[in-house]
């Protein structure tokens, strides 16, 4: 799934969400392969709305995805897809489908700083993900390169995704655990090293 938003979506930094049907989270399932997934989702038309300097959100169907705001004001691609919770693409796509798969997945980890503290952070988002009723999985590839140096720091914010929502970091075909909802929230080290 997530070497699908690579190679459909990626712009550099950005966030994307999907909410499908369960069966297309399925072991096996590739979604390159499949003529009905995120059909009505155009590669060229997302890439085009998400690399605009000003609101680069695309809201589709089955699929929402953000670049980074850099007019008027600089925002996080997370945080487009988040914010306000109570009314954010996030939150509209999840109503979509009360039963389905939802991955929320992001190029590089969520930043310490604004994402996951501070006044623009993405918790409200987080925890209505984390209601959500279907499969669900928050996944990013990369640590954001602020944060690199910064591993002990870096693992108690990754623990306020994990606590909420399985956390997966993936690379290529394979993804790791980092961390899931009841599982004492520990962070896998793999998940923290550069």
């Amino acid at each position: 799934m997530t070497r699908f938003f690579h190679f459909n979506y990626e712009i550099g930094q950005y966030a994307v969400a999907i909410n499908v049907p369960k069966n297309q989270c399925k072991k096996g399932f590739i979604p390159s392969k499949s003529p009905n997934f995120l059909k009505d989702d155009k590669k060229a038309e997302v890439k085009n709305i998400i690399s605009a300097d000003e609101n680069p959100v695309y809201v589709g169907n089955e699929l929402i995805a953000a670049g980074v705001q850099k007019k008027p004001n600089t925002a996080h691609s997370e945080y487009l897809l988040m914010n306000p919770p109570d009314n954010s693409p996030l939150t509209n796509l999840l109503n979509k489908r009360n039963d389905g798969c939802v991955v929320f997945y992001t190029l590089n980890s969520p930043c310490m700083n604004t994402c996951l503290s501070g006044k623009y952070n993405i918790i409200g988002g987080l925890n209505k993900l984390k209601a959500y009723g279907g499969i669900k999985a928050f996944a990013f590839k990369n640590i954001w390169s602020q944060d690199q140096t910064r591993q002990d720091d870096l693992k108690e914010k990754l623990k306020l995704i994990a606590s909420r929502v399985p956390l997966y970091r993936c690379n290529g075909n394979a993804c790791t655990l980092c961390g899931e909802p009841g599982s004492d929230t520990e962070i896998n080290v793999s998940c923290l090293t550069k």
